[in-house]
């Protein structure tokens, strides 16, 4: 089975959240009027990153206001929609993906687990991974930083996800400096995670200035076997490509990086041990 996925790419002003919400809304309509079954939006869309003054005016709970404004576009759009937001909950704040699916139904709530430096003053971590079973397949959900531990992305894939979803607000303070940290290393681990698990993996991105920071953009499809199939670079909009995993198991013949991990186990936790 195939469906069309759509990566949609905003700026999101931060605290503007009744307008970067009407912003998103407008990208996933654009999406669903092409075709796509599934629509993934950024990270924190709805109140940018910069926040931490804020989080007690400008989170929210899960459910509520714009998982609702979300539900209702989703079911009149029929479409899957995949998107983070900052989750007020029992005095906690976190950073929470939501999966809605085409009924409008909140089918999911998955807390970012890998929190990012000043994140961690912000946010509580989750410590639950999501694996969601849909219509269209299997869906591991992550936010951003969740990219960058590779036994997590495996721990999803072998738990039974045949598609990584990322929403994200991948970004650099200040000019670029000597570590060159750039679009250039985020759209590498989105094809890498693919390549090295086999399964397709969709990213939505941040894009522009917030502030001091930079984000980067550069949203992307990418297929089991590392390629790119469409994406974006700056700007405000969405790419829309067909995924799927029909031929998976005959890629899989050729690229054998599961099964041959399996091999090696019993070395791989001797080299763990302190």
């Amino acid at each position: 089975m195939s469906f069309r996925v759509a990566v949609a790419q905003m700026n999101s002003e931060t605290g503007a959240v009744a307008k970067n919400r009407d912003r998103a809304v407008r990208l996933i309509e654009g999406a669903a009027s092409l075709g796509a079954e599934i629509v993934l939006i950024p990270e924190t869309f709805t109140t940018g990153y910069d926040i931490a003054d804020r989080l007690e005016v400008l989170a929210e709970p899960v459910p509520g206001p714009t998982t609702g404004a979300l539900g209702e576009v989703a079911k009149s759009r029929r479409v899957f929609i995949y998107a983070s937001l900052v989750e007020k909950a029992s005095g906690k704040y976190h950073n929470t993906g939501v999966l809605i699916d085409p009924s409008g139904r909140l089918v999911h709530a998955y807390r970012k687990v890998h929190l990012f430096a000043a994140e961690k003053s912000m946010f509580a971590p989750g410590d639950k991974p999501a694996v969601v079973k849909t219509d269209l397949g299997a869906f591991g959900l992550t936010i951003c930083m969740d990219l960058l531990f590779p036994e997590y992305i495996r721990g999803l894939v072998l738990s039974g996800a045949e598609y990584i979803l990322n929403s994200t607000d991948w970004l650099r303070w200040g000019p670029l400096d000597a570590w060159q940290w750039c679009h250039e290393q985020p759209r590498a681990l989105a094809r890498i995670r693919a390549l090295e698990n086999t399964v397709g993996l969709a990213m939505a991105c941040q894009w522009g200035e917030d502030g001091p920071y930079t984000k980067f953009g550069h949203s992307c499809i990418v297929s089991p076997s590392g390629r790119v199939l469409a994406g974006m670079e700056a700007g405000e909009g969405f790419a829309l490509h067909e995924l799927g995993m029909e031929k998976v198991n005959e890629w899989r013949k050729t690229a054998t990086y599961l099964a041959d991990r399996r091999e090696h186990l019993d070395m791989y936790r001797a080299m763990q041990k302190p």
